[in-house]
């Protein structure tokens, strides 16, 4: 979603480009004009698909990511902000085949559980999960895909060693979906003490009824 003026700018002179875009997080999302020190080490650059205008005044894009970069020289930041960016690679896995594929496993089993657990249809981003065999993108899918904290997904994002990136998205996936089994034994607990009140309510109703009519 595109809101800032300045933001929008920036699309506007993309589009008249090369339709890419560089997309990096900030650090404090209640800034509302960051400057370099605002931002994250890592971001994205990303190849503009489609532009929908929205009711209000924000308009939604729809990109595709190509890949993660890093801004090596801020040029202006106004009236929009343009600097020079940087192709990042990732690290090469020094990690066995066999745990690499466990890793995975593992990650995947998590994200059929948590989706179990929440109204999300993401089922051909799981498809797409199951029959990857990149560390790299079953970790980036499942970020991006699930309700992991927005700063914890920027830190995933500067995370170069897909290895390390996946045990972490292994790790933040159980936190949810034990948070969701908490919340949902909560909204549990919570429906049956309604429903009890409320047939304890009825009861009383009935009660006081018979009463009203053994008197008449």
């Amino acid at each position: 979603d595109v809101g800032r003026l300045k933001s929008a700018m920036a699309l506007e002179r993309a589009m008249k480009h090369d339709q890419t875009l560089f997309l990096v997080p900030q650090k404090d999302i209640t800034e509302d004009d960051p400057g370099l020190r605002g931002l994250y080490a890592i971001g994205t650059v990303c190849r503009v698909k489609q532009i929908l205008k929205s009711q209000g005044e924000n308009i939604r894009v729809l990109v595709t990511g190509l890949y993660r970069a890093k801004i090596t020289e801020m040029t202006q930041l106004d009236p929009f902000l343009s600097g020079t960016v940087e192709k990042v690679a990732e690290t090469q896995p020094n990690t066995s085949i066999i745990r690499q594929r466990a890793l995975r496993r593992e990650a995947v089993n998590l994200y059929t559980g948590y989706l179990e657990n929440v109204e999300r249809p993401a089922q051909s981003v799981l498809l797409r999960v199951m029959g990857s065999e990149s560390c790299s993108y079953v970790a980036d899918a499942i970020a991006q895909n699930s309700g992991i904290d927005f700063p914890q997904k920027a830190k995933l994002l500067c995370q170069l060693n897909p290895i390390r990136r996946l045990e972490s998205v292994i790790r933040l996936l159980r936190q949810e979906v034990e948070m969701l089994k908490i919340e949902s034994d909560i909204q549990e607990k919570t429906k049956i003490s309604i429903d009890q009140n409320q047939r304890d309510y009825y009861l009383r109703e009935q009660i006081k009824a018979i009463r009203d009519a053994v008197r008449c």
